[in-house]
């Protein structure tokens, strides 16, 4: 999880979805604000990449986040809102200070406490505070808070770096998975080319289609991409890091997302495109001059599976495109190439997770599918609330076996 912001219609379709199914959704992570905190886990390509150390041993961390949310539950129940506000902070902190260890660790129990806290973060930093949903939200991270606490305790499930990469599979893997990413960075910088190309022509028809084809790479890969965080700020950060739409630092994909789909024009555009273009070839230098290690290779389905499962399915990035459809379609296949990778050393390990996965992920395919006839998705706000909830359950189901492939290869 990064810092997180979230427009109040955001946070309200998160309540929606969760009154619905009593699951949570996440947020967009604010990645300028990530740029600048020194316990997240991106790093620029000068430096490592590898996630920052964590300043705080995950028990520790853990076992202090179960006592604020015992704190929080006290002060959600008195109504007390500068203490829910004072805690909301407090808890976002912990976990930002061991949250990466983590992910790299235990992607299925990383998974299972963002879903929660996410969702609550983002509505205890509203002006107005839903007590009750609070409340439901805070019932619910405090459990998976505990699971991951006894987790930490009896070293189950952790993923086994060294088993990783000791694997000559797994290392063959790794290598063509560096092969994908690196036709995926081709690929991004294509396709700005192209959107580049139609806005300058003035068709704002064909740039509304261009921008939505030029999503699909960067979301396939974005586990790699957010290692290059200042880049990834300048080329996906939301309007709710910026003073307003027309603030002249609200660079990348959602300014061009703002003139294209809200001012319905194009020639106000075009030095957004030049400039998103010129981000988007120093983002594939990146990639190209990266190594990819197995255990980064393989936890990357655990954090497309949270960005697709939490983050997407709220319809907030793709605010004013809604093309949330084509987005979330990206995450899962990116997920999917991880899976492709690796299902043939799985199968040897634990062949029923293996089965499960495959049909679960066909499942998620078919039904982005089914909303989107002739290869032409459907708006997301267009979808009724079911349908919605029926994705985000697929999701999900999607989501929770997937995430035990890193622990389970590494073993």
């Amino acid at each position: 999880m990064k810092n997180t912001k979230l427009t109040l219609a955001s946070f309200l379709v998160c309540i929606s979805l969760f009154a619905a199914a009593l699951t949570a959704c996440g947020t967009k992570e604010d990645t300028a604000n990530v740029n600048a905190s020194s316990t997240e886990a991106t790093q620029t390509s000068d430096t490592v990449n590898e996630p920052t150390e964590a300043t705080v041993d995950p028990q520790t961390g853990t076992d202090s986040m179960i006592a604020t949310s015992g704190e929080l539950k006290t002060a959600l129940e008195g109504k007390d809102e500068a203490k829910v506000k004072e805690l909301t902070k407090k808890i976002e902190e912990e976990w930002l200070s061991f949250e990466n260890d983590v992910k790299t660790k235990l992607p299925d129990q990383y998974v299972n406490v963002e879903k929660y806290l996410n969702t609550f973060i983002a509505g205890g930093k509203q002006t107005e505070l839903e007590f009750d949903v609070l409340m439901t939200l805070n019932d619910s991270l405090l459990p998976a808070l505990q699971t991951l606490s006894d987790t930490l305790k009896s070293g189950e499930g952790a993923v086994n770096k060294d088993s990783l990469e000791q694997s000559a599979e797994i290392q063959a893997a790794t290598k063509e998975y560096a092969k994908y990413v690196q036709a995926q960075g081709d690929e991004l910088v294509t396709g700005l080319e192209a959107l580049l190309k139609e806005i300058k022509g003035g068709d704002l028809k064909k740039s509304q289609d261009q921008y939505v084809k030029a999503r699909y790479p960067y979301e396939r890969i974005e586990p790699i991409i957010e290692l290059f965080a200042e880049l990834d700020g300048t080329m996906d950060a939301r309007v709710d890091d910026f003073a307003s739409a027309d603030d002249e630092n609200f660079t990348g994909y959602h300014r061009l997302e703002h003139f294209l789909f809200v001012k319905k024009e194009t020639k106000g555009a075009v030095k957004y495109a030049e400039r998103l273009l010129e981000d988007g070839k120093k983002m594939r230098e990146e990639i190209a001059a990266m190594q990819i290690d197995p255990t980064l290779f393989v936890t990357g389905v655990g954090e497309l599976m949270e960005e697709a499962q939490s983050s997407k399915i709220t319809g907030e990035e793709e605010r004013w495109s809604k093309a949330t459809l084509p987005v979330v379609r990206a995450n899962v296949e990116g997920a999917e190439k991880i899976f492709e990778l690796l299902r043939a050393e799985l199968k040897k390990k634990d062949a029923a997770l293996e089965e499960k996965i495959d049909k679960n992920l066909k499942a998620v395919l078919k039904q982005i599918d089914d909303y989107s006839p002739n290869g032409v998705f459907t708006p997301f706000d267009q979808l009724s609330q079911t349908q919605q909830m029926d994705l985000k359950n697929k999701l999900e189901a999607l989501a929770v076996p997937l995430v035990k492939l890193p622990g389970t290869l590494g073993q």
